[in-house]
């Protein structure tokens, strides 16, 4: 019986450190990109080690440009803004210690233009609260349960010669506070 309570216990043990890996852990995405992107606008991730200690991305497509914007909601909701060309586009929310938020491609751009909001749901509730009364609201509102965390832009590029153009429209994506 002793036997089996002990198994028992390290079961427990094991599986709950397993799951509070990410949340305990500095070396997640958000930690390791946190500089980049604090400007307001996204910055391209590089293909090879830098001098800067830039960790590269594991597995990374070649004909694929990858730029990243670390947000912080404790200082107020934060507005993405894309402009869409002609290489598919996509932006990809992720939170602190792991996981996607929310994703998005260019095609549901309007006028050419991807634009939404990163809140708490604090700020969301507060946001509805101030929202006029009968009128809908027609922004796109995505709430995070994590204050920090990433907006990661990632632009195809087709051909060879479309590398340019990649790095400058996934350069181009825009992320700052609302006020």
């Amino acid at each position: 019986m002793t036997t089996l309570a002990g198994l028992m216990l390290a079961a427990i043990v094991h599986i709950v450190t397993i799951l509070l890996i990410p949340a305990l852990s500095q070396r997640d995405a958000v930690h390791a990109y946190r500089l980049l992107g604090a400007e307001g606008h996204a910055e391209l991730v590089p293909l090879a080690a830098s001098p800067g200690g830039m960790p590269v991305l594991q597995e990374a497509d070649p004909n694929e440009v990858t730029a990243v914007c670390s947000y912080d909601l404790s200082a107020g909701p934060v507005r993405v803004v894309a402009r869409t060309g002609t290489l598919p586009l996509g932006l990809t929310l992720h939170r602190q210690g792991g996981g996607v938020i929310y994703a998005i491609t260019d095609r549901a751009a309007i006028r050419g233009v991807l634009e939404f909001l990163i809140l708490t749901e604090a700020q969301y509730d507060e946001r509805v609260a101030n929202d006029e009364e009968g009128e809908t609201s027609r922004e796109l509102r995505v709430v995070s349960d994590s204050a920090r965390g990433l907006i990661v832009a990632r632009v195809l590029a087709k051909r060879p010669s479309d590398r340019g153009d990649a790095e400058a429209l996934a350069a181009s994506v825009r992320c700052g506070s609302v006020e």
